[in-house]
């Protein structure tokens, strides 16, 4: 089977982005017809969130029929729509064989809810509960392996989906996290402060200051450890060497000690060279030019844990 890389240019979400708040009638529950396009095949979807709101999305499936594994796409702090899942990024799952259920964040697009009160302390887990509910969903689609199917978070998801992951327990297959932090909300926010990033602007400081002044705050806020501790899938934790909007260190020290702790199959790869948004040697908040990993990397990571459950990529 061929590997694709894999894409991840920011500049694509960022068009993705939609504007506005929102509050559309609930669409359908459950699977519309299959729609064939020349590389996929395409299926609008409806679901609840825990709260109860109507969210909307779409099914992604290779082009002929059979039996996949599936991937359920989580989003980062801004209000992405479906659409932030397409070109190279969508290609490597379906020519991988792998379904992807992409959907329209609550409040944002067709979906119902509001987007984004980050500050509420209910918010993550709400989000998560939406991610669950998504998962549930694809299992249910008859050329789905419900034994396969794993959720992917970027950024913020690196909160929202151990959260999924933990009420999911068994049911989900495997997480993929990219960027995602593990240390509180406050932690998140003090770091981005203090390097600059809010800004856009280099700081001055050295690290050996940011990491005083984030010992001397401690912990505060959202702490997604708790989620962590009780997640049963297999994770895959990507990171940037060059990321100013999260402490990669501390966060991959939280996963590594959770692991051995808790004997969890959790993996970190920092890639020295990409910054938060993967763009290769990027600078701050830069979100475009060169991005990307290698799609082995994934591939070889997530293959034998499908394996392990009966489920076979290409097929």
């Amino acid at each position: 089977m061929a590997v694709r890389p894999i894409g991840l240019l920011i500049a694509v979400w960022v068009a993705a982005c939609d504007g506005g708040p929102t509050q559309p009638s609930p669409v359908a529950l459950g699977f519309g017809p299959v729609v064939e396009f020349p590389n996929r095949r395409e299926v609008e979807v409806g679901f609840q969130g825990p709260d109860g709101a109507v969210l909307s999305g779409t099914l992604i499936l290779p082009p002929s029929p059979g039996r996949y594994p599936a991937i359920v796409m989580h989003f980062g702090s801004d209000r992405w729509t479906r659409a932030t899942f397409d070109g190279s990024h969508l290609a490597f799952w379906t020519d991988n064989g792998i379904a992807v259920l992409t959907y329209d964040k609550r409040g944002v697009g067709k979906s119902q809810g509001i987007c984004c009160p980050w500050k509420d302390p209910g918010y993550f887990p709400l989000l998560g509960g939406d991610v669950a509910s998504a998962v549930r969903l694809a299992g249910t689609h008859p050329e789905i392996d419900q034994n396969g199917v794993g959720a992917w978070g970027f950024s913020q998801g690196g909160w929202v989906v151990p959260a999924a992951a933990a009420a999911l327990g068994d049911r989900l297959a495997f997480v993929i996290i990219g960027s995602g932090p593990t240390v509180t909300l406050g932690e998140e926010l003090l770091y981005s402060a203090l390097t600059g990033d809010d800004d856009c602007r280099p700081s001055g400081l050295a690290s050996e200051e940011i990491d005083r002044r984030l010992d001397a705050a401690g912990p505060s806020g959202f702490d997604p450890r708790p989620d962590l501790q009780a997640m049963s899938a297999p994770g895959l934790w990507i990171y940037g060497g060059l990321d100013t909007s999260i402490p990669v260190a501390r966060s991959v020290v939280i996963l590594q000690a959770i692991a051995a702790e808790f004997d969890k199959d959790f993996t970190s790869v920092v890639l020295a060279r990409l910054n938060h948004n993967w763009i290769l040697d990027g600078a701050m908040c830069q979100t475009t030019g060169p991005g990307g990993i290698d799609g082995r990397l994934i591939h070889d990571w997530l293959a034998p844990r499908l394996a392990a459950r009966g489920v076979i990529l290409g097929h």
